[in-house]
């Protein structure tokens, strides 16, 4: 069987197309083949080729307007079994492959109605109208798809009641490395470092953790990753943002050494604006920093609370109260041992359960059978 990722929005190596689904497929046999949107030369990487449409969009709107022709150009000249799409401009390219008796598939990998409210970019009536409109698009498309897979449980929920039949969630785990060694000594020696990796989104909630950290001076922060269009504007309006450590991004193979310089990660987020209030199983960074050992600040919602009452691994807080943020910093600083051993119970949750070998066997099957 040949499935075909087909992509202008994401990376040749994007961490899940990639790093996951496409190597679980090439483990178990399959051909993969990914389709992307730049220019660089074709190749093949762990037994994946990669195709490029030589063609690589120079903003969003060219990205919006021209990817769809060039994949669909490669697409046809490919011929796989299965092709998989994730970019939410691409809907009427699974439609078009449809038409042509292929079996496709989408990747819904967030709610991109509830997050257009999040676009600052747009106006807000803009930002309402476009999620009117794109709920309604994305209803109609996803019907004709062969199945669909998405992260979170309430956008699950949401494809039932759409009337969608096909519809899995699948949890974006980390793959398991025997990179993340840390030992109560070596934690107990670093400084005290708040840390984030990723994408700064204006939903991070960074205000309110400036606002903690501007009463605990003695707390460092670390940023590695980067902000998302227009936001640091906003940030530099506060006087700390310039005490912070920004790193900027960083590579795959450095995701280590950056989980080495914290001692708590910051992974909250106003969940409120995403289209998944519950929170979500796709944010990545929550369980790569539970797999590298370090207690986690995570937002007060119902998908993390039961992470963090099954294994004791950080701690919930309202992302939008700065006190409660400031408390929870304060205690795991304070109370260090015990920090130590909720790093090391969240690594203990990855190894047994919040891991993608335990999503792939799933990932796997659906496409089997389609």
């Amino acid at each position: 069987m040949h499935i075909c990722y087909l992509t202008g929005l994401y990376s040749r190596k994007d961490p899940l197309i990639f790093d996951r689904q496409g190597k679980a497929l090439a483990m178990a046999g399959y051909k993969v083949t990914i389709v992307v949107c730049d220019l660089e030369p074709n190749e093949t990487i762990d037994g994946i080729e990669f195709i490029s449409c030589n063609y690589k969009p120079c903003s969003r709107i060219e990205r919006m307007l021209n990817t769809k022709k060039f994949l669909y150009r490669k697409a046809l000249m490919i011929n796989a079994d299965v092709y998989q799409i994730s970019d939410p401009e691409l809907l009427s390219l699974g439609v078009k492959l449809k038409h042509k008796g292929y079996k496709v598939v989408f990747n819904l990998r967030e709610f991109y109605p509830g997050i257009i409210h999040d676009k600052a970019y747009l106006s807000k009536m803009a930002r309402n109208v476009i999620a009117v409109l794109m709920e309604k698009y994305l209803k109609s498309s996803l019907k004709k798809y062969n199945a669909v897979f998405t992260v979170t449980d309430d956008t699950d929920n949401r494809l039932e009641k759409w009337g969608i039949k096909n519809h899995y969630v699948i949890k974006n785990f980390p793959v398991v490395s025997s990179r993340f060694t840390l030992s109560k000594e070596e934690y107990l020696s670093r400084k005290n470092v708040l840390g984030y990796i990723g994408t700064v989104y204006w939903i991070s909630c960074q205000k309110e953790v400036l606002k903690a950290l501007a009463e605990l001076p003695d707390i460092k922060y670390y940023v590695a990753g980067v902000i998302e269009e227009g936001y640091v504007d906003v940030l530099e309006t506060f006087p700390n943002w310039k005490n912070v450590d920004f790193a900027g991004p960083f590579k795959k193979e450095e995701i280590s050494t950056v989980f080495s310089k914290m001692t708590i990660s910051n992974t909250l987020r106003d969940f409120s604006r995403t289209g998944s209030p519950n929170g979500s199983f796709g944010v990545l960074k929550i369980f790569e920093s539970m797999e590298a050992g370090l207690p986690v600040l995570l937002s007060d919602v119902k998908c993390y609370r039961e992470i963090v009452e099954k294994y004791n691994c950080g701690i919930c807080v309202d992302p939008h109260n700065s006190q409660q943020i400031k408390e929870a910093i304060q205690y795991l600083v304070e109370n260090k041992e015990m920090a130590y051993q909720m790093g090391q119970n969240g690594r203990r949750a990855v190894l047994e359960e919040y891991n993608w070998e335990s999503q792939a066997k799933l990932y796997i099957e659906v496409l089997t059978n389609i």
